[in-house]
């Protein structure tokens, strides 16, 4: 029995060790020294790939060249990584990747599907940016769009058992 609660201690630990690194990483970021926020955020992307926002922010410093050269297309793997892991403010910034076509394909129907994903969670800037991203396609396009919405919520939407992600991460500023 004591085996048990000293494995679970140690799970628990492990778990704390990983918040207080992502925890520095942003006080790294915050704090303009983007190479520690860089070496945090890859490490805790790599280990867990299911640690949205470490790649939302890698994402970010790809986007700005904060620490790195910046790279559109390496900014939207990161976002692309971090929006399949539910991260609406990360749907939101692929989505603004496919509008104008900085680092994936120029693509409205995609941009379309990611700021409809980002809405679905109530992702302030995404809700404003779909009904733009709408009238930019054709009927036609707007149909095949609609068509894969419901997957791409039920896939990337917000989950009835998980707590909303509207917290307001860095360069999230709603109008």
């Amino acid at each position: 029995m004591k085996k048990v609660y000293l494995v679970f201690l140690f799970m628990l630990l492990g778990i704390n060790t990983a918040r207080a690194d992502f925890n520095d990483g942003v006080v790294a970021y915050l704090m303009g020294d983007y190479e520690k926020a860089y070496n945090t955020m890859v490490s805790l992307a790599k280990t867990d790939e299911k640690d949205g926002l470490a790649q939302y922010y890698l994402g970010m410093m790809y986007l700005k060249g904060q620490g790195v050269a910046q790279d559109y297309e390496e900014a939207g793997e990161w976002f692309r990584k971090s929006s399949e892991n539910r991260l609406p403010q990360a749907q939101y910034k692929l989505a603004n990747l496919y509008t104008e076509g900085k680092g994936v394909p120029k693509d409205y129907e995609f941009a379309f599907l990611w700021y409809s994903t980002g809405a679905a969670h109530n992702h302030a800037l995404s809700k404003k940016a779909v009904e733009n991203a709408k009238a930019r396609l054709s009927g036609s396009e707007l149909k095949e769009a609609q068509k894969l919405l419901t997957e791409f919520i039920e896939k990337y939407g917000p989950q009835p058992e998980e707590p909303a992600k509207t917290t307001q991460l860095p360069d999230e500023k709603v109008q």
